[in-house]
């Protein structure tokens, strides 16, 4: 497939999108930009083994409230790119958040468990990924357009010769979708 994250993202827009009539409020659906730093393991090709490395990167989730009592549960759909010094990694990943409100509304936290797609270019392989990881979403002072987010993963690679990890930290801007 030649364009899997646009046309992931499409998709899972609009099953979002079906599910705004549930909204709990603003942040029941919501879309998110990140901009990531991941340290990441490497396949050594000409060594056979695992070096490491950090780039910078970028990811975009949108989320679904599905269950509105507490703790809140949303169906999660993610894809993100990241330019490491002999590779470009490509992930398409769908799972699920658990956001447990606070009494200041401030904060938003949540934990999420996300399993897909892995696509190395220099690799040419596509491996099954899981990611487990959580963060908080800020509220800025007067403002309820947008919230700042804050977040760490921690992502297992099944590759095809032996299985690698990641850990990616990431901070970004989460817009609502949904609600009043």
């Amino acid at each position: 497939m030649r364009y899997p994250i646009p046309l992931f993202t499409i998709v899972l827009s609009l099953a979002a999108s079906a599910l705004f009539a549930q909204s709990t409020g603003p942040y029941a659906t919501t879309f998110s930009a990140n901009l990531d730093v991941a340290y990441h393991e490497n396949l050594d090709f000409d060594s056979h083994g695992f070096d490491v490395d950090s780039h910078v990167g970028a990811h975009f989730d949108i989320a679904a409230t599905v269950k509105r009592d507490v703790p809140l549960l949303a169906v999660v759909g993610e894809a993100g790119v990241n330019r490491f010094s002999d590779a470009t990694i490509a992930t398409v990943m769908a799972g699920v958040r658990v956001r447990i409100p606070i009494q200041d509304d401030r904060f938003l936290p949540f934990a999420e468990v996300l399993g897909g797609l892995y696509h190395c270019s220099a690799c040419d392989e596509n491996d099954f990924a899981i990611e487990a990881g959580g963060g908080v979403d800020f509220r800025l002072p007067r403002i309820r357009s947008f919230r700042l987010r804050a977040q760490a993963d921690f992502r297992h690679v099944a590759a095809e010769r032996r299985g690698f990890d990641a850990v990616r930290l990431s901070g970004g801007i989460v817009l609502p979708w949904s609600g009043r």
